[in-house]
């Protein structure tokens, strides 16, 4: 993929093929899945859940696809819960880690959301040994939420209040 051509567009039911081979890539579903391939199913109930997640909070489900080809090479994910805020989840293929994609989008997502107005916190967590993880959280100004306990073990969640959020602190992604 281009870094000068990339985007976000909203995920459809056409890309469940696509994001499940994301999920099965071993450096993506060491952290995601605890381990173990996720069964397609998450892919479909994740595309499933979107458009409910953008009506009711501003979140959705959005893929960064490349305008030459347009291979989904990650994703962003803001999925609402019972308390009303919304979680961030972002994937990337290992071909895409360390250029600041996963801040990107993630501010992309974020930003939306916020703008809406449905939802004052959104919030990330992973694991201890996530440290790439963790810095996207921290450039994206998230402050430490608290300590958990995941399946695995040990893990962090981050939080960004929509007081504190800065919309011009990184260069988001267009979104198509």
């Amino acid at each position: 993929m281009i870094d000068t051509d990339m985007r976000l567009r909203s995920a459809s039911p056409q890309d469940e093929g696509k994001i499940h081979q994301l999920f099965c890539v071993p450096e993506v579903f060491e952290y995601l899945a605890d381990g173990k391939k996720p069964p397609p199913s998450i892919a479909s109930a994740w595309v499933n859940s979107a458009a409910g997640d953008l009506a009711k909070y501003g979140g959705g489900l959005w893929v960064l696809v490349d305008g030459a080809d347009l291979r989904l090479g990650g994703l962003v994910r803001l999925a609402g819960d019972d308390y009303g805020e919304l979680e961030l989840t972002y994937l990337l293929h290992p071909s895409l880690w360390g250029l600041g994609i996963a801040t990107r989008m993630s501010h992309t997502a974020m930003k939306r959301a916020f703008e809406v107005g449905l939802v004052s916190t959104i919030w990330a967590g992973a694991d201890a040994p996530n440290k790439a993880s963790f810095a996207v959280m921290k450039r994206l100004g998230m402050q430490l939420r608290r300590e958990v306990q995941y399946p695995l073990g040990s893990a962090m969640e981050y939080q960004m209040k929509a007081e504190a959020f800065d919309p011009a602190r990184i260069e988001p992604l267009p979104i198509a």
